[in-house]
């Protein structure tokens, strides 16, 4: 079926995923200046959560910008669906799961400080670590809705590209969660930052992925 828009709604849906390259591409760099504000901070074994907490002299610069890379996310979700309304549920899902992660990990997260007291993590801390979960989880899904979207006979080369993704973003939050349990052989509890950030480069580099893919459909959507 072909999608009619106007040439202001166009431009609207064209501007999402263009905002969501510059958004993931200016995360990283924010992430490594933030972490240059805060004296002793080690980029591999500190979490990005440690960058917002109350006591961080950069807690309120790193909410906002939480809130605005996940606005940015959950508006290119709103814009997936719109541009993969033809796979039904599978577009819906795939939205819902980009949306998911943009609220959960980015705005909840951002808001909802991961805070200790006397070395222990209070209630807020345990709903940011819980909304946060939810929108890791909902990303590191991602990949197995778009290999049944864009599948291995039309898309053969992001097809395993998906597969590629999804086994490194396993990979590097199974390391991460290693911190849970405290398990600490050969170091790799002490990593956690590095864990962090390699599952973070992975999925942003697929989310600029599914944006480009998504330009050059819109480019094919007929104006009226």
């Amino acid at each position: 079926m072909t999608i009619m828009l106007s040439l202001f709604s166009k431009r609207i849906i064209l501007a999402s995923p263009i905002l969501l390259c510059i958004g993931c591409s200016a995360d990283l760099v924010l992430l490594y200046i933030f972490g240059r504000q805060i004296p002793g901070y080690n980029q591999l074994s500190c979490t990005i959560s440690s960058l917002g907490e109350s006591a961080s002299p950069i807690s309120g610069s790193v909410t906002i910008w939480s809130v605005i890379l996940g606005t940015i996310i959950i508006l290119f979700g709103l814009t997936f669906r719109e541009v993969f309304r033809g796979y039904g549920k599978l577009g819906l899902r795939a939205s819902l799961l980009i949306i998911f992660y943009g609220f959960g990990e980015n705005i909840a997260s951002g808001v909802i400080k991961d805070d200790y007291v006397n070395g222990r993590l209070t209630a807020m801390a345990v709903l940011h670590n819980l909304l946060g979960g939810i929108g890791v989880i909902a990303l590191l899904l991602l990949p197995l809705l778009m290999m049944k979207i864009l599948t291995k006979e039309q898309f053969h080369g992001f097809y395993l590209f998906s597969r590629i993704v999804l086994v490194v973003g396993f990979i590097s939050i199974l390391l991460f969660s290693f911190r849970i349990i405290n398990f600490d052989i050969s170091s790799l509890n002490y990593y956690k930052g590095l864990w962090q950030r390699i599952f973070l480069v992975d999925y942003y580099i697929y989310f600029i992925a599914i944006a480009l893919i998504m330009i050059g459909k819109i480019s094919k959507i007929q104006d009226h």
